[in-house]
């Protein structure tokens, strides 16, 4: 049975992933932090942490407005307010300003390391993934334990 949006709204599982993506970034972030303090240099630690603050910068600010974009569908309001249409528009292109300011003086000026840095710009991917496979071996189990 699949659910249906309302369901999905109210299940107590879904209203905390946000939390559970932080809480999985954080433990990716630790295991690659200790590694890269045993095995690599200190320009690469510097830049994966780098990256990581932009990557959990940049969640934060997607998640914000889709919530104020979702709450003004949700809560029988007609438009967003001026101000909060104009704040959300502004994170939006700051957001991919930061990150492209930031990868842009990693090539042109390479005081940064570029493998460092795009591993932690891609550290919320990582836990999206790997809540992704959580869901599906969750699912699968379920499904496994109901057939027999």
């Amino acid at each position: 049975m699949i659910p249906d949006s309302q369901e999905l709204l109210t299940d107590p599982y879904y209203l905390n992933v946000e939390k559970r993506l932080t809480r999985i970034s954080v433990y990716l972030g630790a295991a690659t932090f200790a590694v890269a303090c045993l095995f690599a240099s200190s320009k690469f630690i510097v830049s994966f942490l780098l990256g990581s603050v932009i990557s959990y910068l940049n969640f934060c600010w997607m998640k914000q407005g889709v919530d104020r974009l979702i709450g003004g569908f949700g809560n029988g309001a007609s438009q967003l307010s001026r101000r909060s249409t104009k704040r959300v528009i502004f994170k939006y292109f700051l957001r991919y300003a930061l990150i492209g300011g930031t990868l842009y003086a990693i090539f042109r000026f390479q005081f940064f390391d570029v493998k460092g840095a795009i591993l932690g710009l891609l550290l919320f991917v990582a836990a999206v993934l790997f809540e992704c496979l959580h869901l599906v071996t969750k699912t699968l189990l379920e499904e496994w334990r109901g057939r027999t």
